[in-house]
């Protein structure tokens, strides 16, 4: 676990170097996350303007529970995959930009890598849909083998997660530097995987560790608040809109982190070389390998 640790480290200080020279790029992790909201609230407003409040209730309450229930369950998941995959991948996608035009020397801006992600709109959507399909298909295999398997039938389906996840590790900076369609870029990312590192098991090693070290003196005040019954409510307010805008803060910078780490693992995996600003010895001991 030390070494996780060291490791993710690592990575947060080697990608956060980017970040403390162009710190303007945290903006585009930031307008990720205010248009997911806007085009998810938008998505909802029509659900409900056109069928009621009932499907979103049924779709907020348990995918499980209504499986076998109305197709509109399915029809709305696969609208929320397709929007939050294709707002992701594109602010993604200007990011992966921006990290390579640090990499390579040159001062990335906002506006140039949000015009680099639009030059790629074309296999941003065809990528998007992609992952929209796969993604509702898992979660449906997935409850399909925890009603059957239970606690073995959740561990698998983790696992199928985690395989996808790390096929398509490489697949937005593929799709920015070679404009490659969905297909083609799974192909290219899982074979970048291999040739470099193997048959990988894991994505960045420790990053997630790291984040979730930032995370916890946020989350040791959850029960430290709920058993302070006697607070005042102006108290509890501030304390929750606190807790809310740390883990907010915490989840952009390393989002952003992650991004910045897997083009320079792309830089490493398809020229051999890596950028001045990570070890590479770092790139080299990112992915757990098969043994």
């Amino acid at each position: 676990m030390f070494e996780r640790i060291s490791r993710g480290w690592g990575i947060a200080k080697a990608s956060g170097a980017v970040l403390k020279r162009h710190p303007s790029l945290v903006l585009l992790p930031i307008f990720s996350c205010v248009a997911c909201l806007l085009l998810l609230a938008v998505v909802g407003g029509f659900v409900y303007a056109g069928t009621g409040a009932e499907p979103l209730n049924e779709v907020s309450a348990s995918f499980d529970r209504y499986s076998n229930g109305s197709p509109i369950v399915y029809v709305v998941l696969f609208v929320i995959y397709l929007v939050t995959s294709f707002v992701a991948t594109f602010f993604n996608a200007a990011l992966v930009s921006c990290a390579l035009d640090a990499f390579d020397g040159r001062t990335p801006t906002v506006r140039g890598g949000l015009a680099a992600a639009l030059r790629r709109l074309p296999q941003i959507t065809a990528w998007s849909v992609v992952a929209a399909t796969v993604g509702l298909l898992l979660n449906i295999v997935q409850s399909f083998v925890r009603d059957k398997l239970g606690f073995l039938g959740a561990l698998l389906g983790g696992l199928m997660d985690a395989a996808w996840s790390v096929v398509t590790y490489f697949v937005v900076p593929v799709l920015v530097v070679e404009g490659a369609g969905p297909i083609k870029a799974v192909k290219r990312s899982a074979s970048i995987l291999k040739q470099t590192w193997g048959e990988s098991l894991g994505g960045e090693g420790g990053l997630g560790l790291v984040s979730f070290l930032f995370f916890l003196p946020a989350l040791l005040l959850v029960p430290v608040v709920y058993f302070a019954a006697d607070l005042p409510a102006a108290v509890l307010v501030v304390v929750i809109a606190v807790f809310v805008a740390y883990l907010l803060v915490v989840s952009l910078i390393f989002a952003a982190l992650g991004t910045i780490f897997r083009a320079g693992a792309y830089l490493y995996g398809t020229t051999g070389h890596a950028p001045s600003s990570i070890d590479p010895a770092l790139l080299q001991s990112a992915f757990h390998t098969k043994v």
